[in-house]
């Protein structure tokens, strides 16, 4: 027992450790479709305004902080995204950004004629 209890300290002192039990409070499902993307993550206890969402050209930042809690989750992103029309909406602890395609790299029907 005592090695196990041991394990379990530096398990929980670990940073490494730390940021995957924060990755695990936090699950996302992610889904892609001819239009782009959705990211849907849990953040129970998160508002809109203890969240920050952030882009660049390679990574998608969403940071949440309250008084007692707080996390955040990267992601890599590409130029294949219309970063200015991604859009996120919190409701009922459910953070949802959809992340479209830009006009380029959408499917076309092509029309047989």
């Amino acid at each position: 027992m005592i090695l196990t209890t041991n394990l379990l300290d530096n398990f929980f002192d670990d940073t490494f450790a730390i940021r995957k039990m924060n990755e695990m409070k936090n699950p996302n499902e992610d889904t892609h479709d001819d239009d782009g993307a959705t990211i849907k993550l849990k953040v129970p206890g998160f508002n809109k305004k203890s969240i920050d969402i952030s882009v660049d050209s390679e990574t998608l930042t969403i940071e949440g902080k309250t008084d007692d809690d707080s996390f955040v989750k990267k992601y890599s992103i590409d130029t294949k995204y219309d970063f200015d029309s991604i859009d996120a909406k919190v409701l009922d602890g459910l953070l949802t950004l959809t992340l479209p395609y830009t006009a380029d790299v959408k499917p076309r029907k092509i029309k047989v004629n």
